[in-house]
Protein backbone atom coordinates (compact mmCIF):
# COMPACT_ATOMS: atom_id res chain seq x y z
CA UNK A 1 0.00 0.00 0.00
CA UNK A 2 1.42 3.75 -1.02
CA UNK A 3 1.57 5.85 1.58
CA UNK A 4 2.00 9.51 1.87
CA UNK A 5 4.73 11.49 4.15
CA UNK A 6 5.51 14.71 4.79
CA UNK A 7 9.43 15.98 5.36
CA UNK A 8 11.03 19.03 6.35
CA UNK A 9 14.11 20.09 6.16
CA UNK A 10 16.69 23.42 6.60
CA UNK A 11 19.87 24.04 5.68
CA UNK A 12 22.05 26.76 4.77
CA UNK A 13 24.19 27.67 1.37
CA UNK A 14 25.93 30.00 0.09
CA UNK A 15 24.70 32.23 -3.19
CA UNK A 16 27.04 33.53 -5.70
CA UNK A 17 26.21 37.33 -6.96
CA UNK A 18 28.90 39.63 -8.75
CA UNK A 19 28.92 41.53 -5.42
CA UNK A 20 30.18 38.32 -3.68
CA UNK A 21 28.98 35.35 -1.98
CA UNK A 22 25.85 35.49 0.46
CA UNK A 23 24.68 32.76 2.71
CA UNK A 24 21.16 31.69 2.55
CA UNK A 25 19.08 30.28 4.21
CA UNK A 26 16.55 27.81 2.86
CA UNK A 27 13.48 25.86 4.04
CA UNK A 28 11.84 23.02 1.87
CA UNK A 29 8.90 21.11 2.60
CA UNK A 30 8.16 17.89 0.68
CA UNK A 31 5.11 15.79 0.11
CA UNK A 32 6.21 12.06 -0.86
CA UNK A 33 4.74 9.10 -1.49
CA UNK A 34 5.91 5.28 -1.04
CA UNK A 35 6.53 3.28 -4.13
CA UNK A 36 7.49 -0.05 -2.85
CA UNK A 37 6.37 -1.92 0.51
CA UNK A 38 9.88 -2.95 1.65
CA UNK A 39 10.40 -0.60 4.64
CA UNK A 40 14.62 -1.39 4.43
CA UNK A 41 14.35 0.13 1.02
CA UNK A 42 11.73 3.05 2.13
CA UNK A 43 14.26 3.69 4.86
CA UNK A 44 17.09 3.93 2.66
CA UNK A 45 15.58 6.16 0.35
CA UNK A 46 14.67 8.92 2.95
CA UNK A 47 18.69 8.57 3.65
CA UNK A 48 19.64 9.14 0.34
CA UNK A 49 16.84 12.59 0.38
CA UNK A 50 18.81 13.49 3.91
CA UNK A 51 22.50 12.65 2.39
CA UNK A 52 21.42 14.92 -0.80
CA UNK A 53 19.69 17.91 1.40
CA UNK A 54 22.41 17.45 4.03
CA UNK A 55 25.62 16.66 2.62
CA UNK A 56 25.62 18.07 -0.82
CA UNK A 57 23.02 20.91 -1.11
CA UNK A 58 23.74 22.55 2.49
CA UNK A 59 27.14 24.52 2.72
CA UNK A 60 28.02 24.52 -0.78
CA UNK A 61 28.23 27.76 -3.02
CA UNK A 62 25.39 28.00 -5.28
CA UNK A 63 26.46 29.47 -8.83
CA UNK A 64 24.15 29.99 -11.87
CA UNK A 65 24.91 28.63 -14.80
CA UNK A 66 26.95 31.91 -16.36
CA UNK A 67 28.83 31.60 -13.24
CA UNK A 68 30.10 27.85 -13.86
CA UNK A 69 33.97 29.35 -14.82
CA UNK A 70 34.38 30.42 -11.12
CA UNK A 71 33.25 26.80 -10.34
CA UNK A 72 37.24 25.29 -10.18
CA UNK A 73 38.40 28.89 -8.51
CA UNK A 74 35.92 28.00 -5.50
CA UNK A 75 36.77 24.29 -5.50
CA UNK A 76 40.74 25.23 -5.33
CA UNK A 77 40.72 27.18 -1.96
CA UNK A 78 38.17 24.07 -0.38
CA UNK A 79 35.12 24.88 -1.44
CA UNK A 80 32.50 22.68 -2.72
CA UNK A 81 30.19 23.66 -5.68
CA UNK A 82 26.43 23.37 -6.94
CA UNK A 83 26.16 25.18 -10.55
CA UNK A 84 22.34 25.23 -11.28
CA UNK A 85 20.89 24.83 -14.76
CA UNK A 86 19.88 28.67 -14.82
CA UNK A 87 20.41 30.86 -12.24
CA UNK A 88 20.50 30.17 -8.64
CA UNK A 89 17.19 31.40 -7.43
CA UNK A 90 15.06 29.86 -4.94
CA UNK A 91 12.85 28.55 -7.80
CA UNK A 92 15.59 26.47 -9.46
CA UNK A 93 16.95 25.28 -6.29
CA UNK A 94 13.93 24.31 -5.48
CA UNK A 95 13.24 22.59 -8.97
CA UNK A 96 17.22 21.00 -9.05
CA UNK A 97 15.97 19.33 -5.35
CA UNK A 98 12.88 17.70 -6.84
CA UNK A 99 14.61 16.46 -9.85
CA UNK A 100 17.86 14.96 -8.25
CA UNK A 101 15.81 13.76 -4.92
CA UNK A 102 13.40 11.93 -7.47
CA UNK A 103 16.48 10.22 -9.23
CA UNK A 104 18.60 9.36 -6.38
CA UNK A 105 15.48 7.44 -4.41
CA UNK A 106 15.19 5.63 -7.45
CA UNK A 107 10.97 5.29 -7.79
CA UNK A 108 11.35 3.55 -3.96
CA UNK A 109 9.91 6.89 -2.47
CA UNK A 110 8.65 9.73 -4.90
CA UNK A 111 8.70 13.42 -4.43
CA UNK A 112 5.02 14.57 -5.24
CA UNK A 113 5.30 18.08 -4.36
CA UNK A 114 8.07 20.45 -3.12
CA UNK A 115 7.58 24.32 -1.64
CA UNK A 116 10.94 26.02 -1.02
CA UNK A 117 11.81 29.38 0.59
CA UNK A 118 14.93 31.12 1.65
CA UNK A 119 15.73 34.15 3.84
CA UNK A 120 16.98 36.13 1.22
CA UNK A 121 13.14 35.36 -0.53
CA UNK A 122 11.39 38.51 0.72
CA UNK A 123 8.97 35.40 2.49
CA UNK A 124 7.54 34.10 -1.14
CA UNK A 125 7.48 30.45 -1.26
CA UNK A 126 8.05 28.71 -4.49
CA UNK A 127 5.75 25.75 -5.44
CA UNK A 128 5.85 22.76 -7.75
CA UNK A 129 4.77 19.13 -8.01
CA UNK A 130 4.92 16.17 -10.87
CA UNK A 131 3.55 16.92 -13.61
CA UNK A 132 4.71 20.84 -14.28
CA UNK A 133 7.00 21.98 -16.34
CA UNK A 134 10.90 21.85 -15.12
CA UNK A 135 12.02 24.29 -17.17
CA UNK A 136 15.85 24.51 -17.99
CA UNK A 137 16.28 20.86 -16.11
CA UNK A 138 14.61 19.02 -19.25
CA UNK A 139 17.82 18.62 -20.28
CA UNK A 140 20.37 15.80 -18.86
CA UNK A 141 22.43 16.89 -15.93
CA UNK A 142 23.95 15.37 -12.99
CA UNK A 143 19.96 16.34 -11.45
CA UNK A 144 18.67 13.81 -13.46
CA UNK A 145 21.44 10.93 -12.61
CA UNK A 146 20.23 8.35 -9.68
CA UNK A 147 23.72 9.00 -8.00
CA UNK A 148 25.01 11.22 -5.22
CA UNK A 149 27.41 13.93 -6.85
CA UNK A 150 25.68 16.91 -7.15
CA UNK A 151 27.99 18.01 -10.16
CA UNK A 152 28.78 17.42 -13.78
CA UNK A 153 33.13 18.09 -13.12
CA UNK A 154 35.68 15.65 -11.86
CA UNK A 155 36.74 17.23 -9.55
CA UNK A 156 41.01 16.88 -9.18
CA UNK A 157 42.06 19.21 -6.71
CA UNK A 158 43.81 17.88 -3.80
CA UNK A 159 42.10 19.98 -1.00
CA UNK A 160 38.74 18.45 -1.68
CA UNK A 161 37.31 14.61 -2.51
CA UNK A 162 37.28 13.28 -5.23
CA UNK A 163 33.42 13.61 -6.04
CA UNK A 164 33.01 10.97 -8.57
CA UNK A 165 34.53 8.52 -6.29
CA UNK A 166 31.20 8.86 -3.93
CA UNK A 167 29.01 5.67 -4.43
CA UNK A 168 25.74 4.91 -2.61
CA UNK A 169 27.50 1.62 -2.14
CA UNK A 170 30.42 3.28 -0.26
CA UNK A 171 27.66 5.28 1.52
CA UNK A 172 25.97 2.19 2.51
CA UNK A 173 22.74 3.23 1.10
CA UNK A 174 22.46 0.71 -1.81
CA UNK A 175 19.02 -0.81 -2.08
CA UNK A 176 17.88 -4.17 0.09
CA UNK A 177 17.28 -6.24 -2.54
CA UNK A 178 16.85 -9.39 -0.07
CA UNK A 179 20.25 -9.07 1.77
CA UNK A 180 18.30 -8.31 5.26
CA UNK A 181 15.69 -10.86 5.48
CA UNK A 182 12.80 -10.88 8.15
CA UNK A 183 14.37 -11.29 11.61
CA UNK A 184 13.51 -15.05 12.77
CA UNK A 185 13.22 -15.92 16.23
CA UNK A 186 13.59 -19.57 17.04
CA UNK A 187 12.53 -20.46 20.22
CA UNK A 188 14.62 -23.47 21.77
CA UNK A 189 13.02 -25.32 24.70
CA UNK A 190 15.39 -26.84 26.68
CA UNK A 191 14.09 -29.66 29.26
CA UNK A 192 16.03 -30.58 32.54
CA UNK A 193 17.13 -33.70 32.77
CA UNK A 194 16.55 -35.26 36.41
CA UNK A 195 19.74 -37.07 37.54
CA UNK A 196 18.62 -40.71 38.80
CA UNK A 197 19.36 -41.76 42.18
CA UNK A 198 19.41 -45.10 43.41
CA UNK A 199 18.48 -46.31 46.62
CA UNK A 200 20.50 -49.00 48.41
CA UNK A 201 18.61 -49.17 51.60
CA UNK A 202 15.31 -47.68 52.87
CA UNK A 203 14.37 -46.47 56.85
CA UNK A 204 10.73 -48.42 57.04
CA UNK A 205 8.94 -47.22 59.98
CA UNK A 206 5.88 -49.43 60.53
CA UNK A 207 2.84 -47.64 62.22
CA UNK A 208 0.81 -50.07 63.71
CA UNK A 209 -2.98 -48.73 65.13
CA UNK A 210 -3.24 -48.36 68.79
CA UNK A 211 -4.77 -51.48 70.50
CA UNK A 212 -5.56 -49.60 73.78
CA UNK A 213 -9.26 -48.98 74.13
Amino acid sequence: MNVRLGYSATFTAGVYFESGVIMNTYNADFQLMTKTDDSVDQNIAIERLKYIIYEQFADSIFLGLSNKNLETKFNDVGFRTIVMPDESADQIVGLVLFSKLNSAMEDKIEVIDISIRSSIGGGVSYLHCEGESVGPLEKSGWWSQPTPICSDKNSKTKKIVNLNEITWKSLDLEWNDGQYEEETIIEVKLEKQLEKVDIKGENVVEFKPNDKK
